[in-house]
């Protein structure tokens, strides 16, 4: 029986979408670490695909603090680039990995409110994730499907497809 959802993905896969419609659908907490890290890059005036300049021991407080939250009795939304790998042996987490093809990101990423992203932005910014990653914590990758009960591609699944496929499972472990 799960009590918790975490949400891992690629850039402009639509993992907050999907974390904050769960967390509404199912009046669950919500967390998530890129409101952190992008408020964190934009006072220190980091631009948002280098994670190397965001010191070592921040990431760690940051991702110490998502990953105890989810091994806590709360039932939450999480939505981090991390968060299913550290709640990998979590039986009472649901670990969700969405994928989208590199178009539909780059699509999605130039028409956002916020911070536009070109293809190139996407791709520096997963490369400094992953480095950032292999650096503090284990030379794996962390979106590796082997982590997350559920995986999803929404590069053509509708947003309420996604939540119905993970409400699903959810509800029907």
């Amino acid at each position: 029986m799960y009590r918790s959802i975490v949400l891992s993905g690629q850039i402009a896969s639509g993992t907050t979408t999907a974390a904050k419609t769960l967390a509404q659908k199912y009046n669950l907490e919500f967390h998530y670490a890129g409101d952190f890290f992008r408020s964190y890059m934009k006072s220190h005036n980091i631009p948002l695909y280098d994670k190397s300049q965001i010191p070592d021991d921040l990431d760690k407080k940051i991702d110490a603090e998502l990953t105890n939250l989810a091994n806590s009795e709360k039932a939450l939304v999480i939505d981090g680039h991390y968060i299913g790998y550290f709640t990998r042996n979590m039986s009472h987490v649901l670990r969700v990995l969405l994928t989208c093809d590199i178009e539909e990101r780059v699509k999605r990423a130039a028409s956002r409110d916020q911070e536009k992203e070109t293809a190139e932005d996407i791709k520096r910014r997963e490369e400094g994730l992953d480095a950032k990653f292999r650096k503090l914590y284990t030379d794996e990758y962390y979106l590796d499907p082997k982590f997350f009960e559920l995986t999803i591609d929404t590069t053509l699944t509708s947003k309420e497809e996604v939540i119905n496929l993970i409400s699903q499972k959810f509800e029907n472990p």
